[in-house]
């Protein structure tokens, strides 16, 4: 679903050490934060950060599965396992500090081959996946043999491998994430017998039956896994959870060959021994399953490798990785506003609503009835009824949006000089609706091009009333009028300012004079002046044009809705 209004700013915008950047997801019992740790001499560090909800945060049973995560999950140092950094209490909350990765979940590769045809139909895809999951194995492999002081086994088992929990970095790493209901033998939070914790549709039969359960329903999950990236297809998720449970329980399982021919028939034995229902059947480990799946691949004449599964990112998501350095630049920023991604879709991330936050308002003055009648009568001239509901509060955002419009009103900003207002423009129409042919602004602006006009309209609110001519003066305004040239002159000259553009809805490339700036979100450096700027969602949708006022030696974040 679509984010329909900006989110509340990050509450606190700091926990402890780590300065709140971006929210990046927001589950049941918490939400992860894209955080920036500053040290001495201009040291910083970005992690991801968990905390609990607030509302959850006295409840006993979720801070002890929060302790417990930090502490099976601190306890794991393997490459194929996400790092934790850090883990404490700040300001009334606990918190895990943990290895940003710059990748995609296993889920989203899914989706974004099953969409290819010549992803799907490539013989490298069987060996690729593979490879993957190959690499997961090791790292629940360590999670499994992790021991206490004593070197006894903690007989940890993670319960919810699944592919939204493997991430493939865009340097070919696979890693292990998110050991939220893991069960081990110093576990504070005790599972009540019947309850059952994990995603249905990768879960071990004994698992969902409330059953005793050991490290080899992990092994079942990472099966499921390896079947569906095989297959390019779900394998026991249907319409309703109750077919979903009975399709793992009863329902026969075909090998992944069935549906993609180039399977070869080693990996449809590999993934069929992972998926027995009897758990004596199955690979009785993590490794045993990865080293019968890196035996297969030391057979292929292709090598597949961390170097290979990079460069196939790369193919898969040709400007992923930009995308998330970009996100870090943003969150590196001393003097930005916290920024919520809102991931909405686990198996389509690049609609991700980028939306920027919701700074406090300024006290405005109400607009005198003078001003009022001058700006509504000028509105209709121009565009009717039409352009007056742009004023009044149009759908359609443009690149004056509420927050920064609302941030720019603030009473500690005082223009240097009173700029030449677009307000007063349309009150020269009723004397020659022909006027608008001439236009003053630099930019060329089309026929009819009423809704383009309407990001000057909020800032007539912002600025100095007294700017505005009274209504009287309109049946002589026609010559006065042109005084507005002066803007054209600040925009071709003046100090560059910066303006962070994100959009919500998705991602776009922004255009400005025919030449490509780069995908949103982008940190765009331009002289001063009002700019036009051009957005091509990535997908389908029409292009967005939008104008943006920059000021010199200031720096101010737009968010434009794309939807």
């Amino acid at each position: 679903m679509a984010d329909t209004s900006p989110p509340e700013r990050a509450t606190p915008e700091r926990i402890g050490r780590y300065e709140l950047r971006f929210e990046l997801a927001s589950g049941g019992m918490g939400s992860v934060y894209l955080a920036r740790l500053d040290g001495t001499a201009g040291f910083e560090k970005l992690v991801a950060l968990k905390r609990i909800h607030p509302h959850l945060a006295r409840e006993a049973d979720c801070i002890e599965m929060f302790l417990d995560e930090a502490k099976i999950a601190s306890r794991i140092t393997h490459p194929n396992v996400c790092s934790v950094f850090d883990f404490g209490q700040a300001d009334g909350e606990y918190y895990i500090a943990m290895e940003y990765l710059v990748g995609e979940p296993l889920a989203r590769l899914f989706t974004r081959v099953a969409k290819i045809p010549e992803q799907r139909r490539s013989p490298l895809l069987p060996l690729r996946m593979a490879r993957i999951i190959a690499d997961a194995c090791e790292g629940l492999h360590a999670a499994h043999e992790l021991k206490d002081s004593n070197g006894d086994l903690l007989n940890v088992v993670h319960r919810d491998v699944s592919p939204r929990n493997l991430f493939i970095t865009y340097d070919g790493a696979v890693q292990l994430v998110d050991f939220g209901v893991a069960s081990a033998r110093e576990r504070l939070h005790k599972t009540s017998t019947g309850d059952v914790k994990g995603t249905i549709a990768y879960m071990a039969p004994e698992q969902l039956k409330a059953g005793t359960i050991d490290r080899r329903i992990d092994t079942w999950a990472l099966g499921a896994a390896l079947w569906e990236a095989l297959a390019v297809k779900r394998l026991f998720k249907r319409d309703t959870t109750a077919n979903t449970m009975f399709a793992l329980l009863y329902e026969d399982i075909a090998p992944p060959s069935k549906f993609r021919p180039q399977v070869p028939k080693e990996l449809d034995e590999i993934a069929l021994k992972a998926l027995a229902r009897n758990p004596d059947e199955r690979w009785q480990s993590a490794r045993e399953m990865g080293q019968a799946l890196r035996r297969f691949l030391s057979t292929q004449d292709e090598l597949i490798g961390p170097a290979e599964l990079s460069d196939w990112m790369s193919e898969l998501f040709p400007q992923g990785e930009a995308r998330k350095n970009q996100l870090m630049e943003l969150a590196r920023m001393q003097r930005s506003p916290v920024l919520s991604i809102r991931v909405t879709d686990e198996f389509e991330m690049t609609q991700a609503a980028t939306v920027a936050e919701k700074p406090p308002m300024a006290p405005k003055s109400r607009p005198s009835r003078r001003m009022f009648v001058a700006l509504l009568a000028g509105l209709v001239a121009i565009g009717g009824a039409g352009a007056a509901a742009l004023y009044f509060g149009s759908s359609e955002q443009d690149a004056e949006p509420a927050p920064a419009a609302r941030a720019e009103a603030s009473p500690v900003k005082t223009a240097p000089a009173p700029e030449p207002r677009p307000a007063p423009e349309p009150e020269v129409a009723p004397a020659a609706p022909q006027a608008r042919a001439t236009p003053t602004a630099p930019e060329p602006v089309p026929a009819a091009p009423e809704r383009e006009a309407a990001p000057t309209a909020p800032e007539p609110v912002d600025e100095t009333p007294a700017a505005l001519p009274s209504v009287g003066s309109k049946t002589k305004a026609a010559a006065p009028a042109r005084r507005r040239r002066p803007r054209a002159k600040q925009q071709a000259s003046g100090k560059p300012g910066t303006v962070n553009l994100v959009t919500r809805g998705g991602w776009a490339e922004v255009f400005k004079d025919g030449k490509s700036l780069g995908s949103t979100p982008k940190r765009l450096t331009l002289p001063a002046g009002r700019h036009k700027l051009v957005l091509r969602r990535s997908g389908t949708g029409p292009p967005k044009r939008i104008f943006v006022n920059v000021k010199a030696d200031t720096t101010r974040q737009v968010s434009i809705d794309l939807n």
